[in-house]
């Protein structure tokens, strides 16, 4: 009787976690478990690697992609139709959130493994924290599928389980789908935008550039950004970043574009009251890939983009900006 009671009590404790899990299981939050027609509205905040990684495969027969902007976030400032304007080719988007330079080597390889896949074209966007990351990075947040990570497919499902169960972010997920309401404090958790990116380019939607346009100065004039603004800004730059690990995954996109005799272009953008990338890592990039593929605008002779205009959040700069980059990038090949 007590062996049976302890299994009782054993399978109780147990019995929430296993709705919780067959709940996940159900509702499949990060879309990782099954394959979607669409990964576009998603209702919760998804690893664009793993997005970005399922979207290629679904579309790249139809599309025959082979020019690819990678890197960052900041990466939403720069639309494939702009692009088209200075290259000769099928472009896709294929970001990372907060990604960094050993994140999207993973990918480029991941790609360069595809059988017949061509690289014509790469633009790497990036900044201080892209260059710093010489090591892959951990969590939901950064994952992508096992054939991009060489993980097992095990572990890339615990990942997104582990994620589930977080506090900060499964109070927030259950309180959202059963109330459908969505507060300030879900940021980073809810989508809160609809559609976040096009269907065959994953292009952003700039979902702030309307709201720019309608309100003006008032865009600038929330808590977020006033707390920005207040501080002084004094130019500065940020130590070296690029160590060994860091160039070593330089080296691994350098051997990749040489192979595919890829026409690679890479853009530093402004950084708003963070400081600039340190002239001695410019001058690193410059070396590996060539003076003239590299532009860097958070440098001294583009203070004039650390002005909060050119920025629709702290972190982000706009379209307009990531068109005068593209310009200056291949204005010697027009």
């Amino acid at each position: 009787m007590k062996i049976l009671a302890f299994y009782l009590k054993t399978i109780l404790l147990a019995l929430p976690f296993a709705l919780v899990i067959a709940f996940y299981v159900w509702v499949d939050p990060f879309m990782v478990i099954r394959n979607y027609n669409d990964y576009d509205s998603p209702i919760v905040m998804q690893s664009e690697g793993t997005v970005g990684w399922k979207k290629y495969k679904m579309f790249r027969h139809i599309r025959h992609y082979d020019s690819f902007i990678m890197g960052s976030s900041c990466t939403k400032a720069f639309n494939t139709a702009d692009w088209l304007q200075y290259i000769n080719g099928s472009p896709f988007r294929f970001f990372g959130n907060a990604e960094g330079l050993a994140d999207m080597c993973l990918k480029l390889e991941a790609l360069d493994r595809q059988p017949g896949q061509k690289i014509r074209n790469l633009l790497i966007v990036g900044e201080v924290d892209f260059l710093s990351r010489g090591l892959p990075q951990k969590g939901a947040t950064y994952s992508v599928p096992p054939e991009v990570s060489g993980q097992s497919w095990i572990a890339y499902q615990t990942t997104h389980l582990q994620a589930f169960f977080a506090l900060k972010f499964l109070k927030k997920y259950l309180r959202y789908r059963f109330t459908h309401r969505y507060t300030d404090d879900m940021n980073g958790v809810i989508n809160n935008h609809g559609r976040m990116r096009t269907r065959f380019t994953n292009d952003a939607i700039p979902y702030a550039e309307p709201l720019i346009h309608k309100q003006g100065e008032r865009f600038w004039q929330t808590p977020e950004w006033l707390s920005a603004r207040a501080e002084n800004y004094v130019f500065t730059e940020q130590k070296p970043v690029i160590f060994h690990a860091q160039l070593a995954c330089l080296l691994r996109i350098k051997r990749i574009c040489d192979k595919h005799h890829t026409n690679l272009k890479i853009a530093i953008g402004p950084a708003y009251k963070t400081g600039a990338v340190n002239h001695t890592d410019i001058e690193l990039l410059k070396k590996i890939f060539g003076q003239y593929n590299v532009v860097d605008y958070s440098d001294r002779a583009h203070i004039a983009f650390t002005d909060y205009h050119y920025f629709s959040d702290p972190a982000h700069y706009r379209n307009s900006v990531g068109r005068l980059i593209l310009h200056d990038l291949y204005r010697a090949h027009i």
